[in-house]
């Protein structure tokens, strides 16, 4: 075979070396263009908050509920009238989940800590 002579190889090698260093670089450069967008992607899905009038139009306003507390990654409130939870809209606002006990709604999100703070104005420390 031609491409495993001796002789081909040391008159190409010059070739063989800059052919193998391109693909290198290449390679490193499509990493690092994976992991920067992955990066983007996820601090952009922190950034995603509904507007304050959203959550509260979804959870029957603020006089329907009677109190609220952070407990990690989610939001436990006491409420006077579950029927007017519109478990949807709460979707659309990036809730992932509920969790229901007689007069408590547990909401789960991802950015729970953002939306406890927008809705309550309330700093939560980190």
């Amino acid at each position: 075979m031609l491409f495993l002579e001796r002789d081909f190889l040391l008159s190409n090698l010059y070739w063989i070396v800059l052919v193998a260093l391109a693909l290198l670089v290449g390679a490193v450069y499509l990493v690092d263009f994976l992991i920067v967008r992955k990066r983007k992607s996820l601090s952009s899905d922190k950034k995603k908050i509904a507007p304050r009038g959203d959550y509260l139009l979804s959870l029957g306003g603020e006089a329907n509920i009677v109190s609220h507390r952070l407990v990690g990654s989610r939001i436990v409130l006491v409420l006077v009238d579950q029927s007017k939870i519109d478990r949807e809209a709460l979707k659309k606002t990036g809730i992932t989940g509920f969790i229901e006990k007689s007069d408590q709604l547990t909401l789960v999100a991802k950015n729970a800590r953002d939306v406890y703070s927008l809705l309550f104005g309330e700093d939560v420390a980190n």
